[in-house]
């Protein structure tokens, strides 16, 4: 996968989002939380890191933290039909991991 430079985003933060995306890939959710949150530091308004970040709670099955990563993802970028999919796909599964 290609990566492109995130415009308005610090690069630092950038490289933190990559290092955490790839652990997720991995399978490694605890960790990659830890890069997610260090990229939100130095860029809180970071919609990719903010919705990727609900993702790997999701698959940790932290489903209220997956929803509060979504909604202030959502609320940065409310044109995101995938992050607005993700967020319902999680809510009409009732909390359990959708399908």
């Amino acid at each position: 996968m290609e990566w492109l430079y995130a415009k308005g985003i610090p690069i630092e933060a950038q490289y933190l989002y990559r290092k955490a995306f790839e652990m997720a890939g991995q399978g490694k959710d605890k960790s990659a939380l830890k890069y997610y949150r260090q990229a939100l530091i130095i860029a809180p308004k970071y919609s990719n890191a903010l919705f990727e970040m609900g993702n790997s709670f999701a698959h940790l099955g932290r489903y209220a933290e997956a929803l509060e990563m979504y909604d202030r993802a959502i609320r940065i970028n409310p044109e995101s039909e995938e992050m607005q999919d993700k967020k319902r796909d999680l809510l009409s599964s009732g909390g359990k991991k959708p399908g």
